[in-house]
This record gives C-alpha cells, structure tokens and sequence, in this order.
C-alpha cells in the first residue's frame, strides 16, 4: 500500500492541502473552506485519491486546536491519521530550502514534504511527529472547560493588577482593607466606589452588603469613614473602579460555575478518580490533568509524560560537555497542574515534604523543588493510570506485608 503525505496550512476562512505520494508528486493541491460542506466535500475527494493510488493518506497540521477544529475532528472520524508539527520545527525546515518567501500553498508542502520524511526522524526513544488521536467525549469536555478555565483566571488576573493600580492611584490607604481575591471587599467597591460617599457612610448600610456581616463591618467601618483620597478625580474614578471590580466579581463566580462543573464530569472518569486517591489531590486538579493527557496508553514511559508535562529536563550535551535543558515545548496546562498536585502533596504526604526539604536543603529554589517533586508525582500517577489502581498511602503498605 501507498502511503501518501498531506500537509494542511491552517486558516481562520480557508485551509490550504496539499496530498504528495511517493514519488514526491502534488496528486492534491486546493484550499478548502471553513464549511461542514467543504470539509465533507474535500473528505470524499481524499477517499477517491486513496481509491485510485491505492495507497493511505496521512496529513500533518501545524498545531492540533485552534482553526483546526472541527477540520481536525473530520479527518480523524473518517479514519485520516494527523499528526502534529509545531511551527518552529516547521520554520527550521522551510529554512533549509532558502527560501525567504512564504504563504499557505508553501506551508502546506512544507508540512507534506516534512511528513514523507517521518520514519527516517522518529527513533525509539524519540518521535519527532506526535499523532493526534481522537479523544474521549468526557476527556474533551475537560479539557475545554479547564482550558476556558484557565482563559478566566489568567483574565482574572489582569484585571486585578489593573484594579490595584488605580486604587493606588486615586486612594492607596484602601488597600489596607482588603485585597483584590477578595469578594468582600470587591463587593464593597462596587457598591460605594465613589470613596467621597465613605465619610458618611453608616456602619448598617455597610452590614447589608452581601457577605459583610456585622463583624467585618464594625472592624473595617472606622477606617473607611476616615479614608483619604484625590478629590478631584474621585467622579472620574468611581466609574472605572465600579467596572473592574464587577467584572472581578463576574470573571469569579464563572470559574466558580466551572468548578462544580469539572467535579460534576470528572467523577464520572475512572482515571480522575485514581488520581484523587492521592492525599490533598481533589477532582478539579484531576480532572484538569485527565482532560489534556486523555488515554495514558498513548505514553510508553514515564518519561514521555514527564516531557508531554514539562516538568523534566531533556539532553542538550555536546562533545565531552553533558548537560540538560527544560522541554519548552510542552503542555503549559499539564505543567502548571502537576506543580500544583507537587504543592498540595507536601502538605498532606509526609514523604513528599520531606523530599522538598531535601531538595531545598541541597540549595534549590522552591520552584525548582517543586518540579523535582512533581518530577516523581509523574513516575506514581503513571504507575497508578497503568496498573488501573489507588494510590497506596505508605502505611498501609508496610501493613499489608
């Protein structure tokens, strides 16, 4: 059987293909349109040219989310094989060609041209091409809500670096109230952000503010009837601290919503559920995890989840100089979430605590402790994924024998 490369050059309106077979001969070379009429309508062409050359097409796309989608989803469902290629390995590649010019139809050979060279690049230990395989209904939907999720709190972040800077600006002395994370205060500034209305400003106006209650009210009214602030610009304040301060609030109860959302969904996998078998590991974490791995058979090591994570060191010797670098091409989601599982262990397994003390000890960074943590949380999740089983508290291990 033929095997025939394809290279598709993504676009927001159209996606340029072009299918080479062996020999290096263009059998395809058009663009389709972001349509399901198009899509259906390029699917059933590939399948005549798989019929009459007798052979198996196989596309390499740059990048796997994106514009790709459902372009991606349609090609892996009518039994297409994709596989993904960064674009700095894409670039390196054009570049060997000289040419300084660059457009879709280009791109697209590239990425065909790169695909027919596939067997010769990918090693044992090493794939240079990374398949993409259809994932599971529920993996996806975790993956969507925790990558939305993470859009928020990134976005939630911003807005209260911007926030903080104008109170700042206009009355510094707030701050000592309360922070930005914080609903209570968040709260107050949406219903009094003209910090001209706080000299008389009654102790039981502030008590009905939802989550106040009369404590917090009594402690923080005595400060805020004597803060002080820039006068003439309070009116013109009041507007943008209202706005950011409720676009805060909102941006938090969204991710709050797709908290319980990812609970909801990720009690139904059998994996999430493994996962929070480890102590202080609950089902968002888990579910987050789960939903950007998917199907841990598609990992041979240990090692390979580790790179896939980011949170392990790669070769980069040459000559009699043997040393290593961190893998920057790896899923920044993954990374964040295995840090945080690092975190959460130290406070609830003594054997991870002390480890991050060892680390520390030897004069490593707290970052850095935490990847070496999280470095060996991987090598138990692989285990506990394979072996379809809990994780085992050491205790029970030494009782059992």
């Amino acid at each position: 059987m033929q095997n025939l490369s394809g290279g598709i050059d993504i676009g927001s309106e159209n996606h340029h293909v072009i299918i080479m077979n062996e020999e290096g001969v263009v059998v395809f070379d058009h663009k389709v349109r972001h349509t399901f009429e198009e899509f259906y309508a390029a699917i059933k062409k590939f399948k005549e040219i798989e019929e009459f050359s007798e052979g198996r097409i196989s596309f390499a796309i740059e990048g796997k989310h994106g514009y790709g989608a459902p372009f991606d989803r349609i090609l892996l469902e009518h039994g297409f094989r994709l596989y993904n290629i960064d674009n700095l390995k894409l670039k390196r590649f054009r570049d060997i060609f000289g040419a300084d010019w660059k457009n879709d139809q280009r791109d697209s050979k590239m990425l065909a041209k790169l695909l027919k060279l596939k067997d010769s690049l990918d090693t044992e230990d090493e794939e240079a091409f990374i398949e993409i395989e259809k994932p599971s209904i529920v993996s996806e939907k975790l993956k969507l809500l925790s990558r939305h999720q993470q859009t928020l709190i990134d976005e939630k972040v911003s807005q209260q670096n911007r926030l903080e800077k104008k109170l700042l600006e206009i009355c510094p002395g707030i701050l000592e109230i309360g922070n930005m994370d914080s609903k209570k205060f968040l709260r107050i500034l949406v219903k009094y952000p003209d910090f001209s209305e706080y000299k008389n400003l009654k102790l039981r106006s502030l008590e009905k503010i939802e989550m106040i209650g009369k404590t917090y009210a009594g402690t923080i009214h005595p400060r805020l009837v004597k803060i002080e602030y820039v006068k003439e610009l309070s009116d013109v304040y009041r507007i943008i601290i209202y706005s950011i301060a409720k676009n805060i609030l909102d941006i938090k109860e969204q991710i709050d919503a797709l908290d319980k959302m990812l609970d909801e969904i990720g009690q139904e996998v059998s994996a999430v559920k493994r996962i929070t078998s480890i102590p202080g590991v609950g089902v968002k974490l888990s579910s987050r995890l789960i939903g950007e791995i998917d199907n841990i058979d598609k990992f041979k090591t240990e090692r390979q989840l580790a790179v896939y994570c980011g949170i392990t060191c790669v070769e980069n010797s040459s000559g009699k100089v043997e040393k290593a670098k961190l893998s920057y091409k790896s899923n920044k989601i993954c990374k964040v979430t295995m840090v945080a599982m690092a975190g959460c262990s130290i406070r609830n397994i003594p054997e991870s605590g002390i480890y991050y003390a060892k680390k520390r000890a030897e004069g490593k960074s707290h970052n850095h402790a935490l990847r070496c943590l999280a470095r060996q949380i991987v090598k138990v999740i692989f285990k506990m994924l394979k072996e379809d089983r809990d994780y085992v508290i050491k205790d029970k291990i030494k009782k059992a024998a």
